[in-house]
């Protein structure tokens, strides 16, 4: 049966470059730019740097296109027909494409890092510490616009703004780097993954996943990026954020029964304030969900993931992802109706 999409269903927000766009679409960077110069099928956006960068949407159509071409449709005729269903759309409808190959980013499979691109990475790593600590937003805007016109959002986020979130606390520990500053990078850091989860999609179907921080866990970026990078592979996330509170999320996940709680601490007593709470949800009447947890806690002290009652996600959001797929594909699938 063929799958549909819906454009308004992705993003338009430029993010990708386009070894990522070549990565996601299996298309060449030639015949790409081809099509964009005969048909204008997609508008990629300039950073200040030059840097050409797609949007979900831009890779959606893409997509769409080249199942066409290889069911045999000549590349003009496909593009016909994309515009005669965009003016099928009545206006500000847009329309809906048949789409054997699901949603755009949803297959893309992300490769470790080359030594070139580590090197890469450290190199960026520093820029952003720096233009950060010397509260210089601007500077910082153009590090990150050049990452994302780089790499994929996936690794921008493991290898860029993780790192330097760990450095500028350690540095804050040992006294190097002021309360004050270690608030304002962190705060810039969280608005732009704020801004970035908000414009990308929420899955409408599948598994519903929660995600937050222990009770007692302030720090939210990892959770943050894991939200981001869970709604990119198609899920309907709920984000809550910092600091849950115990009685009252038990209470809600009793009268809700999303499929998986995922939960983030970065600290010895927020990992004791989730085995906790992890300990109340698996004394609830079945059906429970899942329950999977990480957070730098967990990497620093690994002895601690013996005592919480659920799955631990991996020592970054990217290997989260992973975990949480396999868990929810042994979960048999829910009998009842939900309101999550």
């Amino acid at each position: 049966m063929v799958s549909a999409i819906r454009l308004s269903d992705y993003s338009i927000t430029p993010l990708y470059n386009i070894k990522a766009v070549v990565q996601a679409t299996n298309i060449s960077p030639s015949t790409l730019r081809a099509w964009e110069r005969r048909y204008n099928m997609c508008q990629p956006q300039r950073t200040d740097s030059g840097y050409r960068l797609y949007s979900d949407r831009d890779i959606a159509i893409i997509r769409w296109l080249k199942a066409q071409v290889d069911a045999g449709m000549s590349i003009s005729q496909a593009v016909s027909w994309l515009q005669n269903l965009t003016q099928e759309g009545n206006g500000d409808r847009v329309p809906t494409l048949p789409d054997p190959t699901g949603r755009a980013l949803e297959s893309m499979a992300l490769a470790a890092p080359s030594r070139h691109e580590v090197q890469s990475f450290r190199n960026l790593q520093g820029e952003l510490l720096e233009v950060l600590l010397g509260y210089d937003e601007l500077a910082a805007d153009e590090v990150l616009a050049r990452a994302f016109a780089l790499y994929p959002l996936e690794q921008v986020g493991d290898h860029l703004i993780m790192p330097v979130l760990v450095e500028i606390g350690e540095q804050w520990q040992r006294g190097k780097v002021s309360v004050t500053s270690e608030h304002y990078a962190t705060n810039y850091l969280i608005q732009r993954l704020a801004a970035l989860l908000r414009a990308v999609p929420n899955g409408t179907h599948g598994p519903i996943v929660w995600i937050g921080c222990a009770p007692g866990e302030f720090h939210e970026m990892g959770a943050l990026l894991l939200a981001i990078y869970l709604r990119r592979a198609g899920y309907q996330i709920r984000y809550f954020g910092s600091n849950l509170a115990e009685e009252d999320l038990v209470a809600e996940v009793r009268n809700r029964q999303p499929d998986m709680l995922l939960f983030s601490a970065t600290t010895l007593d927020a990992a004791q304030s989730l085995g906790l709470l992890c300990d109340m949800l698996a004394q609830e009447d079945p059906p429970r969900p899942l329950i999977g947890f990480g957070g730098r806690a967990f990497n620093l002290y690994a002895e601690l993931r013996d005592e919480i009652a659920g799955t631990f996600l991996g020592t970054t959001a990217l290997d989260a992802v992973e975990t949480i797929g396999q868990r929810l594909a042994q979960r048999p699938a829910p009998s009842r109706g939900r309101s999550s």
